[in-house]
């Protein structure tokens, strides 16, 4: 019993690490090639069907399946509605481990494991350093399934299983209820179906019994999608529970019909194989077979209402509702202009997160907060990933030169906003983990309330496209290195101890630098008659533009 319970929770730590691995791995694999092949094959729900069995026969575990693309759905690599037939047919790709019984994965993996493992530890190939990481990763998920499938397959062998069995026998449920407790721990349901023929073979199952055990996996893999799920929110755990609900549903009904067939005298599931010569082991495999194909069949029959199920089942986080983008969506990129101005209008609601993590530190904050700081900066961190995909897919479909100019500059925009919202978010958590005297606490203020007033006009500037208003930005967010440098000179003569001083040197910094990025972003809005003759260098000229745009196209 000892070592089953070390190697259960050795494969439950693996198992969990692999799936922590493979999402973070595949939000840095979010390229556009990538996107664009799952949306390829994901776009209709035959071909999605299709990868689906693809994925369950290579992986032979329609858990391990659901749990790598609730990952992709988190790193929004796939959409929901995509995602739910994939997992659903994943289930009929594994029944090619019941009639290929000399597959065994678990070479495989630990050659998987070995190798990519080798490979980040030496970096080897850093160019695919992010692929290399997420097969690495995927071998701990499956390696880690694979350990706890192999702590629970031997329970025939045990005598007090044996027991507990025939104990069970007399009672109607029982193989189906122990079919549900193993499937909980086992993480197989092939490997289900193998201790089922055991039992038979033993003789302490009927074929009734045995296919009721197997039946029960269903409802088994239910309850075990609920437990290793309890580590995701939203619509990743959307897509686990999902993949339960129908081997819950496909399980319950075809133990059902085994009761009715039961009442009804043994007329049809047992001696319609034993007609064509089948044996009993052929009988449960058949069981297995039925299984499989009762929860896709269910998955279908689920798909109109699935969406609404499972939001209310497991709705979306606060971080998962703000980065969502409001305003891009796949239909605009066919007008590039409009997708541009979309894409503006989402770089303007980004801006509003930037404000949201400031407000959250100020005295004088606003009384109903857009959501916490770190809500906002992992959103914030999503989207912007999201608005640099979407101008990506604008140049993939090959707009005209002035389009890929200002893609361009929105790109570089966006870049700016991610570093204000990074550089915002540092003086944020600074502020907020620093405790000073009355006057060095007076400074720390003024500097939070003067870039919440830049970042307030850059936002109605942006907005309004007024001349006067993005004059005044122009002004606000002027160089600010001389007063920084009179007010650091303050602080270090007025007696601060050198904790203070070091907190408030590099919280003014952080600010010069948050000034410098607002101004960055607001010198492209800014017409030409507002800009100084300063500023005139730094914004190409229309022939610049085209030449650039030209390159790029």
């Amino acid at each position: 019993m000892a070592e089953i319970a070390a190697l259960f929770l050795a494969g439950l730590s693996l198992f969990f690490t692999g799936v922590a691995g493979v999402t973070a791995r595949l939000q840095q694999l979010s390229s556009r090639k990538f996107r664009q092949l799952l949306g390829a094959f994901t776009d209709a729900p035959l071909r999605a069907a299709l990868l689906g069995v693809a994925f369950g026969a290579l992986t032979q575990s329609a858990s391990a399946v659901a749990f790598i693309i609730s990952g992709m759905v988190a790193t929004r690599l796939i959409s929901l509605r995509r995602a739910l037939p994939v997992v659903a047919a994943a289930n009929i790709g594994t029944v090619v481990l019941v009639f290929l019984a000399a597959v065994d994965l678990r070479l495989a993996v630990l050659y998987v494991i070995g190798v990519t493992g080798l490979m980040l530890s030496f970096r080897v190939a850093t160019r695919h350093e992010v692929l290399v990481g997420a097969l690495f990763s995927t071998g701990l998920l499956f390696f880690g399934l694979d350990l706890m499938k192999r702590a629970f397959a031997g329970l025939p062998g045990y005598e007090w299983f044996h027991a507990l069995v025939e104990f069970l026998g007399d009672f109607p449920l029982a193989p189906f209820l122990i079919g549900i407790a193993c499937r909980m721990v086992v993480q197989s349901t092939a490997a289900i179906g193998v201790i089922a023929i055991a039992l038979q073979h033993a003789g302490l199952f009927t074929d009734e019994q045995s296919m009721l055990m197997i039946f029960g996996a269903g409802p088994g893999a239910a309850l075990s999608a609920v437990f290793l799920s309890a580590g995701l929110h939203g619509a990743p755990r959307q897509i686990v529970l999902y993949q339960g609900i129908i081997n819950a549903v496909g399980g319950c009904l075809l133990a059902v019909l085994v009761g009715i067939d039961a009442l009804a005298g043994h007329l049809v599931l047992m001696p319609a194989p034993r007609q064509v010569g089948g044996t009993s082991a052929d009988i449960l495999a058949l069981a297995y077979l039925a299984l499989m194909f009762a929860t896709l069949a269910a998955g279908i029959a689920v798909l109109p209402v699935a969406e609404r199920l499972l939001t209310w089942l497991s709705p979306a986080t606060a971080e998962q509702d703000l980065s969502q983008p409001l305003y891009l969506h796949e239909e605009a990129l066919g007008d590039p202009d409009s997708a541009l101005d979309l894409a503006d209008q989402e770089q303007q609601r980004f801006l509003t997160f930037i404000i949201g993590i400031l407000d959250a530190v100020r005295a004088d904050a606003p009384p109903v907060a857009l959501a916490d700081r770190a809500t906002l900066e992992h959103a914030g961190g999503e989207l912007s990933a999201a608005i640099t995909a979407f101008l990506g897919d604008v140049i993939d479909r090959q707009p005209s030169a002035d389009s890929v100019a200002r893609v361009l500059m929105l790109d570089r925009r966006q870049d700016h906003l991610q570093a204000l919202l990074e550089t915002t978010a540092q003086l944020a958590a600074t502020a907020a983990e620093t405790r000073f005297a009355s006057r060095p606490t007076a400074l720390l203020e003024a500097v939070k309330e003067s870039l919440s007033v830049i970042l307030l006009s850059a936002g109605d500037a942006w907005r309004s496209r007024d001349a006067d208003d993005l004059d005044l930005l122009l002004k606000l967010s002027a160089d600010r290195g001389d007063l920084m440098e009179r007010l650091r000179q303050r602080v270090a003569g007025a007696g601060a101890d050198h904790a203070e001083t070091s907190t408030l040197f590099y919280v003014t910094s952080l600010f010069e630098r948050a000034v410098w990025l607002v101004r960055q972003i607001g010198i492209p809005l800014a017409p030409s008659e507002v800009r100084d003759p300063a500023l005139a260098a730094t914004v190409p000229d229309a022939a610049t533009r085209t030449h650039i745009a030209s390159e790029h196209t």
